[in-house]
């Protein structure tokens, strides 16, 4: 179905930002879209685009009324079923042991991308715990891949230094793979 998008929003039922997913799909019912299901607790909601806005357009609009509506800072990042397809497809390139965890970072500039990988560099984390620019058909997508040892996601230097920085808040939001590959299934 064309004009399908899932709104991945950041840092929802973390750290004190509790949100039922009955009253985000309501908001964005409300908001006009249609054919709304949210995944999961962690805020991604699935709709159809009835506005004829664009992404970044409807960037805008969702977080504003978000915030509006939940009374928080929202931070979303929009992406179509053909954009998680080439995430997923660029991402299962790369090896994940089975005691780690596969994050996929999405953010909307590879400049931003490649600032959050400069900081991974600097920590000098250490293997299995691994960090990937994503490319698709040669050109750099604005998201990452982020190898973590299970149980270990907050812990690891690089973790708790970008995931729960104000700074990086409006710059990505992160989902484990299993959860994009559900998405994808469900768009």
């Amino acid at each position: 179905m064309e004009n399908r998008y899932c709104a991945f929003l950041r840092g929802v039922n973390v750290k004190g930002t509790t949100m039922k997913m009955d009253r985000l799909a309501a908001s964005f019912s409300e908001m006009g879209f249609e054919n709304i299901k949210t995944i999961q607790a962690s805020g991604n909601v699935l709709f159809s685009n009835t506005h004829n806005k664009s992404q970044e357009e409807l960037k805008c609009m969702i977080e504003e009324e978000l915030s509006r509506y939940f009374d928080y800072e929202a931070n979303v990042f929009i992406r179509n079923k053909e954009e998680i397809e080439e995430i997923l497809t660029a991402s299962s390139k790369i090896p994940t042991q089975e005691e780690c965890h596969h994050y996929i970072l999405l953010c909307d500039k590879k400049e931003y991308m490649e600032e959050i990988k400069a900081v991974f560099k600097e920590l000098s984390p250490t293997l299995p715990e691994q960090f990937y620019t994503v490319s698709s058909e040669g050109k750099t997508l604005p998201e990452a891949v982020w190898i973590v040892p299970k149980g270990s996601t907050l812990s690891s230097e690089f973790g708790s230094k970008v995931l729960g920085s104000k700074k990086y808040k409006s710059i990505f939001t992160s989902r484990n793979r299993n959860t994009l590959e559900k998405v994808s299934k469900s768009l």
